[in-house]
């Protein structure tokens, strides 16, 4: 059914909704079909949403507001369970709008829906805690400009988590300015260009955060952009974009505040012909970097192995190895060599009079006398 031919249903499915409320709550049903709206659609706390998959909120011409779908607890009621909204498509007919809005209310759960072509925000979350997002997608039209700001999954409260999710033609493909969220199997892309570069796959401003097994696929600027602390990340992906300045950009930026981080198993290419500039860059200060993959000749600066022993504030413990086995470093037959090495590290020399155990300080390699 053509846009110019949707009927608008908005009072229709308002009424609906207030006879459910009356009636203490429940769920609205809706099958498949084209549902036009002429404006938002409120859920209050007690009503639940659920569509057959090819149930269509659709957003019709001139639509007054900004919000397509509105999941609002009407009140401070904020540890009351907010349902469900489940299957279908929320249609946003390429205006700049947001699909999905959660204010006010806690325990809801988003799954198995599709946010198409609100070009604003696919979903999000303003408030409330434990809103949880699972097998969504925010899909914008490859072939049409994103509006300026926007966000595929926006989190500007805490607690909640975001699992198998895809996200493209977006500015930003997910941003947490939240704290505690738990971000699985994220698929953030775009197509640069029609829809529009993505300076940032991730805008990391959540306090406390992880990130596990997400994809940042063709950024312009960074894949992972972290602004605040003690995040953490494991297994994730960077691919840096065809579209961007060759030899530029980073897998993992990190901001001024964005210290103190853990960074384990993530990977780092680029596309064919491309050089991504660094892995890492900005501020490294207490982070714990271990067991990341580089592709040769693709990655150029910024790899890193670490594991901090303290800051400034004395706000970490020096390190210890524990176990029978201590600590081990691979033998080598020859001495560094002076343009060899960074200050502060360790090599380990087996090869007659040059035997001993080599630290690179300010003033250049130094070696320390054994005794058996």
């Amino acid at each position: 059914m053509s846009t110019q031919h949707t009927p608008n249903r908005t009072d229709e499915l308002q009424t609906r909704i207030g006879k459910l409320v009356g009636a203490g709550g429940g769920t609205l049903q809706l099958a498949d079909g084209v549902y036009g709206l002429d404006r938002t659609l409120v859920l209050p706390k007690d009503v639940s949403l659920c569509m057959t998959p090819h149930a269509i909120l659709r957003a019709l011409p001139g639509f007054k507001g900004d919000v397509i779908l509105l999941k609002d607890a009407d009140d401070d009621s904020r540890h009351h369970p907010g349902g469900w909204i489940r299957g279908g498509v929320i249609d946003g007919n390429h205006q700049p709008l947001t699909g999905l809005k959660v204010v006010r209310a806690s325990r809801v759960e988003i799954a198995d829906i599709e946010i198409r072509n609100a070009t604003f925000k696919g979903i999000h979350v303003e408030a409330g805690y434990e809103v949880n997002i699972s097998h969504v997608r925010c899909n914008n039209d490859l072939h049409k400009p994103y509006a300026p700001g926007s966000i595929g999954i926006h989190y500007s409260s805490g607690d909640s988590a975001a699992h198998l999710a895809h996200i493209i033609g977006f500015e930003t493909g997910l941003r947490s300015d939240a704290f505690s969220c738990h971000f699985a199997q994220v698929h953030v892309w775009n197509y640069d260009p029609d829809q529009g570069p993505m300076p940032y796959c991730f805008y990391c401003n959540g306090h406390c955060d992880t990130y596990l097994q997400c994809y940042a696929d063709s950024p312009s600027i960074a894949g992972f952009y972290v602004v605040k602390p003690s995040q953490t990340f494991i297994a994730c992906r960077t691919y840096y974009s065809r579209w961007a300045a060759d030899n530029a950009g980073a897998g993992v930026l990190v901001g001024p505040n964005g210290g103190q981080g853990t960074y384990l198993g993530n990977g780092y290419f680029a596309a064919p012909g491309h050089k991504l500039a660094k892995a890492f860059d900005g501020n490294l200060a207490g982070a714990t970097i271990l067991g990341e993959s580089y592709r040769d000749n693709v990655v150029l600066g910024g790899r890193e192995c670490r594991i901090p022993s303290g800051d400034d504030n004395g706000r970490q413990p020096p390190l210890n190895v524990a176990g029978p086995a201590g600590l081990r470093l691979t033998p080598r037959a020859t001495p560094p060599e002076a343009a060899e090495g960074e200050p502060g590290e360790i090599v380990w020399v087996d090869g007659g009079a040059a035997t001993g155990l080599y630290i690179k300080t300010s003033e250049g390699w130094k070696r320390a006398r054994l005794e058996s």
